[in-house]
This record gives structure tokens, C-alpha cells and sequence, in this order.
């Protein structure tokens, strides 16, 4: 059986800034006390520092190259989330989207 290279399919590029950040948030994660978030963030971190590819731009700057696979992106969005859960929310976005919905719902109605 020949050999199938499969390239993740997601692209994420980053500063340098940013992806310190990343892992440094994941590294936060990993001394959760949320043992399923804990064990996630530690193989995402070993992934990103194995597999990420720095690319040095024309412009003198560097970014840093990602890919991820559906549910790598999706465990990573949940650890983000996880890690957030102190901001706190002054505004109900779920509301501002149920009117854009009906407005947009509205404009298609009146469309026909």
C-alpha cells in the first residue's frame, strides 16, 4: 500500500506575538485543574511546537505557519473559550444576531 501524505486543511498564520500567546495560553491549560482541557492543550502545544513552520516575509517580519485538522481547530476554539471564561460580557450578542436574522429575514420577505 502506498505511502498517503495528508496535509491538515486548515491554515492559521500568526506573528510571532501571537503565537507565543497561543502557547502560552495552552501552557496555562495544562496546569487545569480540568483534566480533558489539561490533556488537550498539552498535545496541542507539543503539535504547534513540533509542526509549526516560522516563514520569514519580504518585509523583514516572521509569521509563523499552521495547520490543523476539523477537530484539532474545534478542541482548540473550546480551550480558548475555556480560558476566557472571566471576560466578562456586557453585551447580549445572541439578541443583536436574532435582529440581524429578522431584518435579514424581513429583506428577503419583501425581496420576493
Amino acid at each position: 500500500m502506498a505511502y498517503s501524505k495528508r496535509i491538515p486543511p486548515i491554515k492559521i498564520k500568526l506573528n510571532v506575538d501571537e503565537y507565543n500567546k497561543l502557547l502560552e495560553i495552552l501552557e496555562n491549560m495544562i496546569d487545569s485543574d480540568n483534566e480533558n482541557y489539561s490533556n488537550k492543550s498539552s498535545k496541542m502545544k507539543d503539535k504547534l511546537l513540533r509542526y509549526s513552520v516560522p516563514i520569514a516575509e519580504e518585509d523583514g517580519t516572521t509569521i509563523v505557519d499552521m495547520r490543523f485538522y476539523n477537530n484539532e481547530i474545534a478542541d482548540l476554539f473550546m480551550i480558548l473559550f475555556y480560558e476566557m471564561g472571566n471576560i466578562p460580557i456586557n453585551t447580549n450578542y445572541y439578541e443583536v444576531l436574532l435582529s440581524v436574522r429578522e431584518k435579514i429575514k424581513k429583506s428577503k420577505m419583501s425581496e420576493e
